[in-house]
């Protein structure tokens, strides 16, 4: 029996139409969502104040702090640093990360009420500009929510709310004296806009099946996408024939200019979407330890107080605890924390950049001190070395494993803007994926961990997703994406038009 070959032809036309239609819907979430985001980043609340409040602590007539924890029946703790508001200074003890810190008076040792929640007001006020008059409400944040979603990564957080300024809320760190993000009404609701359209959070109560039909409507619209440009080619000059018909004609044009776009956007979404699932269900935290003070040695806390300090923090490892200490810079500059404020990456590092580039030689680095005074049994006597020894405790391997260990003290190329904290300590790996570790060496937490692949993936969501090229200024890049994004609307709306015109007689 003889079988027509045209029988096992593919037919580019009825997919193009089919998928078409059926990917219709995606494309419009996508594409109106992803116009929001510019949007979204130029509306985005900006703080008055980048840097946190410039501390200086004279702690040589502080007393000891062992003996003021065990005053107040505290025998372990997480962390320990310090804060300096209501013109004095505290120390501040975290014993329990999901309840508020409690502080006590340097020189007295006397226990502040309420102080995390002071102390949170005082720095949302600093950052913000508004008054206390404003403040309507303060909680404590421990999990990631509507209005402040996991991007921002610092937890716990409290929640500051002001009556003007659209409800304006900000996040604050209160362990490192820093601002998460602010956001207000607008914000809020534009933020909805984008997780409903761009990440499809109305499935985030399945989180495989989000991925699983995100994924199927991403491979179909590369799949009509390259059908259509096969058409164009392949039927070559259709003037004529679509002389009669212009929205067909229109579709044909539009299609062919925003095409290359869509592949471009669908490809990289798709490999971001995967990956960043993979991502997801790979992660790995460093827990947070309870650490006995029982064994914190006198004779260090006098060397390190000697003279004054910017910042002090109590850390620990394999429960032995070090002292993390910043001293005083050169000039006496501000060397706090920089708040990385969603979308205001660039402006922070400016604010940063003015502060200090007049003073960049008289920047100094933190160190470390072995807590427990006995430093021959203590074979981690530098920030660096702590940050290797969690990432060998984190990964499980040996310290011949690690081939390099530096600073970063900016965002950029790999650890991007996303990660959120500065200044961290990369540790690189000598394995099969060339793994780099990014450790957080003031709280002992990673920042991020990357592999080959994932810095493969970040790059192409960057470039190719983003188009965050460097020779391409902020504004030029938004007003094309937004043009291919409408483009791509509108070739969707009339390729439905036409596959309704055609099916629906």
């Amino acid at each position: 029996m003889h079988i027509k070959h045209d029988y096992f032809k593919f037919n580019w036309m009825f997919w193009h139409r089919w998928l078409g239609v059926l990917t219709c819907l995606g494309i419009l979430l996508w594409a109106v969502s992803g116009i929001s985001h510019p949007i979204m980043s130029r509306l985005q609340v900006k703080p008055v104040a980048f840097l946190a409040p410039s501390a200086q602590f004279d702690l040589s007539q502080a007393l000891f702090i062992k003996p003021v924890l065990k005053q107040h029946g505290i025998t372990e703790v997480q962390h320990v640093s310090l804060a300096q508001f209501l013109g004095h200074s505290y120390y501040r003890v975290s014993v329990d990360r999901d309840q508020p810190a409690r502080y006590f008076e340097v020189t007295s040792g006397e226990e502040l009420a309420d102080a995390d929640i002071q102390y949170a007001t005082y720095l949302a006020q600093h950052f913000t500009g508004k008054g206390a008059d404003s403040v309507v409400d303060v909680r404590l944040v421990t999990t990631f929510n509507d209005d402040y979603h996991e991007v921002s990564r610092l937890l716990p957080v409290w929640r500051v709310e002001f009556s003007s300024g659209q409800h304006l809320r900000a996040y604050i760190d209160t362990e490192q004296s820093r601002l998460s993000t602010l956001v207000n009404d607008t914000r809020y609701w534009l933020t909805q806009v984008f997780q409903f359209g761009h990440n499809w959070s109305f499935l985030d109560g399945a989180p495989v099946l989000q991925v699983m039909i995100a994924a199927i409507v991403l491979c179909a619209v590369l799949i009509s996408a390259f059908s259509g440009l096969y058409l164009y080619f392949k039927l070559g000059s259709a003037k004529q024939r679509l002389a009669s018909k212009p929205m067909r004609c229109w579709h044909r044009r539009l299609g062919l200019t925003v095409s290359l776009a869509a592949l471009i956007f669908a490809s990289s979404g798709l490999f971001h979407l995967i990956m960043s699932y993979q991502q997801h269900k790979a992660a790995v935290t460093l827990a947070v330890e309870k650490t006995s003070v029982n064994y914190l040695d006198d004779g260090v806390w006098h060397e390190m107080t000697a003279k004054p300090l910017a910042k002090l923090d109590l850390i620990s490892h394999a429960q032995q605890l070090y002292w993390h200490i910043l001293p005083i810079s050169g000039d006496g500059g501000n060397q706090m924390p920089v708040s990385q404020v969603a979308a205001l990456a660039k402006e922070a590092e400016h604010a940063e950049h003015n502060h200090h580039s007049h003073a960049e030689a008289k920047k100094v680095a933190p160190y470390l001190l072995p807590a427990e005074g006995n430093r021959a049994k203590n074979n981690i006597n530098t920030v660096e070395g702590f940050a290797k020894a969690k990432v060998m405790s984190l990964a499980s391997v040996k310290e011949r494993e690690i081939v390099n260990v530096t600073w970063i003290t900016q965002f950029k190329d790999e650890y991007g803007f996303i990660f959120k904290r500065l200044p961290v300590i990369k540790v690189q790996m000598k394995d099969a994926e060339n793994t780099r570790y990014y450790i957080e060496p003031v709280t002992g937490a990673l920042a991020a961990k990357v592999r080959d692949i994932d810095g493969l993936e970040g790059f192409v969501f960057a470039y190719l997703h983003k188009w965050s090229f460097a020779f391409l200024n902020k504004d030029v890049r938004d007003i094309l994406v937004t043009l291919f994004a409408l483009g791509n609307i509108i070739v969707a709306l009339m390729g439905f038009v036409l596959f309704y015109r055609r099916y629906a007689k």
